[in-house]
């Protein structure tokens, strides 16, 4: 007995498990070929969206430049930032040693730390924009094929 699975498109179906056709082997015997199935398209649209949702997560945290200096956007740096943004609009005279994301250390008024923060933030908004775009371009396919063309990869800030 030989199993076999023919061709399919594995972006869009799937072998049913345990189901099988047979065929004869042209030799006597028999061939079981695996079935295959269409992803529902709803499942199809939650694993695009979660791949949206982990794109969005590595541009998020993937850090930005502001006016030159490497700023780091994980979820500590951005705690960090948001203390000092407090710190700095209670005394904006201060100045603040800041270890940039290049490792190297920069002096940065209180206004400059209300600009970091503010871009930061801003960031991490179109960040949440552009993932929110992507949903609802996912929801609003009708077909497995409009689900995988709409482009992921795309359009990030």
């Amino acid at each position: 007995m030989i199993r076999t699975c023919p061709p399919y498109d594995q972006s869009t179906h799937r072998p049913i498990p345990d189901a099988f056709d047979k065929a004869p082997d042209g030799a006597g015997g028999i061939q079981l070929v695996q079935l295959v199935e269409p992803i529902p398209l709803a499942e199809m649209k939650a694993v695009r969206k979660a791949s949206a949702t982990e794109l969005r997560w590595q541009q998020e945290t993937r850090g930005i430049v502001i006016a030159g200096v490497p700023v780091a956007t994980d979820d500590r740096s951005k705690t960090l930032i948001l203390g000092k943004r407090a710190q700095a609009q209670a005394d904006p005279a201060m100045i603040f040693r800041w270890k940039a994301a290049s490792g190297e250390w920069v002096d940065l008024t209180g206004a400059q730390i209300i600009a970091v923060a503010d871009a930061v933030a801003d960031h991490v908004q179109a960040c949440f924009d552009r993932e929110g775009e992507l949903h609802d371009a996912i929801d609003a396919a009708e077909t497995a094929e409009a689900v995988l063309t709409v482009d992921i990869a795309a359009g990030w800030p």
